[in-house]
C-alpha cells in the first residue's frame, strides 16, 4: 500500500507537526513519531537504521495501478470543504516576515519547486553548517501539477543527495503498465504496445520508472528540510550577481506587508548571499534580472500551443467512467490523439496514488479562438510567462479547455467537468533552442547559477524534472570538490552541457543517444545520507555504453521518440508516434524492445557493496 498525502493536517491552515511525518522509513512506512529537527542527534539516531536499509538496495515493489483500497485517512479539517485547495504554510515559521537590517545566507535558492527544494537538501549535504534559504513567491503549497515519470537518471540523482528521501518519494508513486491510444472519437489506434517490464529494467539498471504526482514530490522534499528553510510570499525583484570570492550577491525581496494599517502594502528588503541558485522555472525572473535576458536564446521560445493540467479526486470510485476505472486498475494511461506527427492536439489521463487521476490537454492556441473565445496569449499582466493558476469556479482556463475539447469522448469530458477551477494550470508551450544553449555563458554570472527549466526548457517529454535533478546532483558534486568558487560553477556547466545535448539534441523519432545517456547517468554521493555508488551510477560496462551513445554511437534498439515516450517499432516506421506529453512524461509508452543489459547487474552490484 502506498503512502497518501492525506496525512494529519493536510489541507488545513495549520502546519503539520513534524512528529506525524514518515521521515525515517526506507519503504515509506511511518516510524516512531519525532518532534526533533531532521538534523538533530536524536532524529539521526532514529533514522540511521532506516537510512542504512534504504542504501542497502532496491526498495520494496510498488503496486501496478492505483485503484487499490486507499489508506485510512484521518479526520479532515471542517474548514477544508469551505476553503478548498488553499495554500498552506508547511512549517509554522515559514510565513514569518521578520526583516532584520542585515541578513546574509551562504546559499539562497530562488524557487521552491522540486528542483529548488532538492537543491537546498544537496547544499546542506555538501556544506553542513552553512546557511541555506529557499525563496518562494507563492503563499504556500496547493494541489497542482502533473504526474512525473521519474526515470533511471532521476532516481540516481535523488539517491546521490539522500537515500531516505529517495525512498520516501518512491513510496508515493505507482508503476505504469503502459498506454491505450485512441483517436479523438475514441477508436483504438493501430499502435498498442506490450506492458512495461519493470522487473527487467530494475535488474538491469538498479531502478525503474515510477509515476509520482508533482505535488507529492514537492511535499516530500519540503518535509525533508529543516523548519524555516522555505520563505513563502518572498519574491525576488532585484539582483546584483556579485563576484565569486569577492562581493556577495545582493537580492532585493518583495514581501506582503503586515496588514496593520499604515504601510501595509508590499515591503522590500535586501539580503546577501554567497551563491544564488536559480530554479524559478522556464521564464526565470532571476535569469532576467541577473543576465538581462529578454528573449531567446537565453529565454525559451513560445511554440504556439497551450497546455492545461489538473488533478481530479473521485471520492466515489463508482463515479469514475468505466474506461478510466479499468485503465486505472491496470495502471494504464489513456491518450486521445488528433492527426499529424506529432499530433496537433492531445489529451491524456492517467492514475496516480490515492484514488486520483491527472489529466493533461495540449492544443494550438488558435483552437481557443476557433472555439468562439477571445484569442489566447501566454503573456500575463506582469509580462511573466509562468504557469497561470486559477482561483475561482468557472475561471477562464477551465472554460477554455472545455471549449477546445468539447467534442471529445464522454470519459474525458466527465473528468474535465469534475475538475475544480482552482486546480487547473494553464501555460504556453515554451522550449529553449537546444542547439543554441552555450552552457556557462547562459547559466553562470557572478555568484548566480541557473538550474532546471530556467537553464534548459525542453519539450514536455518527461525529462524536465529528471534533468533538473541531474543539475542538482552535478552542482552538488562540483561544490563538494571546489567549494563555492568560480571553478565549481565552470565545472558544473561543462559537465551539464553535453548531457543537455544528448537528451534533447537528437533529431528523429527514435533516439538511441538519449536512451544510452539516461542509462549512463552517474553521480557521486554528496553526503553521509546518500546512497552508495550502486544506487547512483550504472555498472562499469553500462557506463561505457552510455559514453558511446553520447558520442553518437548506437544505443539500444527502438529508443525514445520525439515526444520522449519510448516509441513502438510500428510508430517509428511511419504510424503516428505517441505525442509530446506534459512535464514528467505522464504518458510515456511502455518499452517495445528488451532491455539490453545483462540481468545479472543487480546481483553484481550487491556483491560489490
Amino acid at each position: 500500500m502506498l503512502c497518501s498525502l492525506r496525512g494529519p493536517g493536510a489541507g488545513t491552515a495549520q502546519a503539520p507537526a513534524q512528529s506525524s511525518l514518515p521521515r525515517c522509513s526506507p519503504r515509506g512506512a511511518p516510524l516512531a513519531a519525532s518532534a526533533a529537527s531532521a538534523n538533530s542527534p536524536p532524529h539521526q539516531r532514529r533514522c540511521q537504521p532506516a537510512a542504512a536499509s534504504a542504501r542497502a538496495g532496491p526498495a520494496a515493489p510498488l503496486p501496478l495501478g492505483r485503484l487499490s483500497p486507499r489508506p485510512a485517512a484521518p479526520a479532515r479539517c471542517p474548514l477544508r470543504r469551505l476553503l478548498g485547495p488553499m495554500a498552506r504554510p508547511a512549517h509554522a515559521d515559514d510565513a514569518a516576515r521578520a526583516a532584520p537590517a542585515a541578513e546574509h545566507y551562504d546559499y539562497a535558492v530562488v524557487g521552491g519547486g522540486p528542483a529548488g527544494l532538492l537543491a537546498a537538501k544537496a547544499l546542506m549535504a555538501v556544506a553542513p553548517g552553512r546557511s541555506v534559504k529557499v525563496l518562494e513567491a507563492a503563499p504556500g503549497y496547493r494541489p497542482q501539477g502533473a504526474g512525473v515519470l521519474i526515470g533511471v537518471n532521476g532516481w540516481r540523482a535523488l539517491h546521490a543527495v539522500d537515500s531516505e528521501l529517495a525512498e520516501s518519494v518512491r513510496a508515493r508513486g505507482i508503476l505504469i503498465a503502459g498506454s491505450i491510444y485512441l483517436d479523438e472519437q475514441g477508436r483504438p489506434l493501430p499502435f498498442q504496445t506490450p506492458p512495461e517490464d519493470h522487473a527487467a529494467e530494475e535488474r538491469a539498471h538498479g531502478h525503474t520508472k515510477v509515476m509520482v504526482h508533482w505535488g507529492d514530490i514537492r511535499e516530500a522534499l519540503h518535509r525533508a528540510l529543516p523548519e524555516g528553510t522555505v520563505s513563502f510570499r518572498t519574491r525576488v525583484v532585484g539582483l546584483e550577481p556579485g563576484e565569486p570570492g569577492g562581493r556577495p550577491a545582493v537580492l532585493t525581496l518583495e514581501e506582503p506587508g503586515s496588514g496593520d494599517g499604515d504601510g501595509d502594502g508590499p515591503q522590500r528588503r535586501r539580503i546577501t548571499a554567497g551563491l544564488v541558485v536559480a530554479t524559478d522555472g522556464f521564464y526565470s525572473r532571476t535569469k532576467r534580472l541577473a543576465m538581462g535576458a529578454s528573449g531567446p536564446p537565453l529565454l525559451p521560445t513560445y511554440r504556439g500551443k497551450v497546455i492545461w493540467r489538473a488533478l481530479v479526486d473521485y471520492e466515489d470510485m463508482a463515479q469514475v467512467p468505466e474506461l478510466l476505472r479499468e485503465a486505472g486498475e491496470r495502471g494504464q494511461c489513456v491518450w486521445w490523439l488528433a492527426g499529424g506527427q506529432p499530433p496537433e492536439r492531445t489529451a491524456l489521463v492517467y492514475p496516480i496514488n490515492g484514488g486520483r487521476f491527472v489529466w493533461t490537454c495540449v492544443a494550438p492556441a488558435a483552437d481557443v479562438e476557433a472555439a468562439g473565445l477571445p484569442p489566447w496569449s501566454p503573456h500575463r499582466g506582469d509580462s511573466d510567462l509562468g504557469i497561470q493558476q486559477t482561483g475561482q469556479e468557472g475561471a477562464d482556463p477551465r472554460s477554455r479547455v472545455l471549449a477546445v475539447f468539447r467534442s471529445h469522448p464522454a470519459p474525458l469530458i466527465d473528468l474535465l467537468g469534475r475538475t475544480q477551477a482552482g486546480a487547473v494550470t494553464e501555460h504556453g508551450y515554451c522550449t529553449h533552442d537546444t542547439e543554441a544553449i552555450r552552457g556557462a555563458p547562459d547559466w553562470v554570472t557572478g555568484n548566480v547559477v541557473v538550474l532546471g527549466d530556467a537553464a534548459h526548457t525542453g519539450p514536455p517529454d518527461g525529462m524536465g524534472l529528471n534533468m533538473a535533478w541531474e543539475d542538482v546532483a552535478e552542482l552538488g558534486g562540483a561544490l563538494r570538490r571546489h567549494g563555492p568558487t568560480r571553478e565549481a560553477l565552470a565545472a558544473y556547466a561543462a559537465a551539464r552541457l553535453p548531457r543537455v545535448h544528448a537528451i534533447w539534441g537528437e533529431p528523429g523519432l527514435t533516439k538511441p543517444r538519449r536512451v544510452a545517456a539516461v542509462h549512463a547517468a552517474a553521480f557521486e554521493p554528496l553526503g553521509p545520507g546518500s546512497s552508495g555508488r550502486h544506487r547512483t551510477a550504472p555498472p562499469p560496462e553500462q557506463q561505457q555504453q552510455g559514453q558511446q551513445g553520447e558520442e553518437g554511437g548506437e544505443g539500444e534498439e527502438g529508443g525514445e521518440g520525439r515526444s520522449g515516450v519510448e516509441v513502438p517499432e510500428g510508430a517509428a516506421k511511419g504510424t503516428a508516434p505517441p505525442p509530446a506529453g506534459p512535464e514528467g512524461a505522464e504518458g510515456r509508452a511502455p518499452r517495445a524492445v528488451a532491455v539490453g543489459v545483462a540481468a545479472g547487474g543487480a546481483e553484481r552490484r550487491r556483491e560489490e557493496q
